[in-house]
């Protein structure tokens, strides 16, 4: 595992208003590695696509927990992770 030199870890309820918050929220940590607009766009995509599909399939029919985990790691490397518990 590569060595994090900041990272942050955002936790939210599975409800789609959500997603929006987590998807800005993963771009406005990344903007300090100073990344192109494509780049920046690229993220926001990731992110607002994986929180979508963990706030659908791993909780259907109730609200659980979902966690976004964005790492900076050595060598200017970004790391999203995204979590549901379902």
């Amino acid at each position: 595992m590569t060595r994090a030199e900041n990272y942050v870890v955002l936790e939210f309820l599975s409800r789609s208003s959500n997603e929006g918050f987590a998807r800005i929220a993963a771009a406005g940590f990344a903007a300090q590695l100073d990344p192109t607009l494509d780049e920046l766009g690229d993220i926001k995509t990731a992110v607002s696509e994986a929180a979508t599909n963990a706030i659908v399939h791993a909780y259907p029919d109730r609200i659980g927990k979902v966690t976004v985990k964005v790492r900076i790691c050595t060598g200017q490397v970004l790391e999203i992770t995204v979590r549901g518990y379902g």
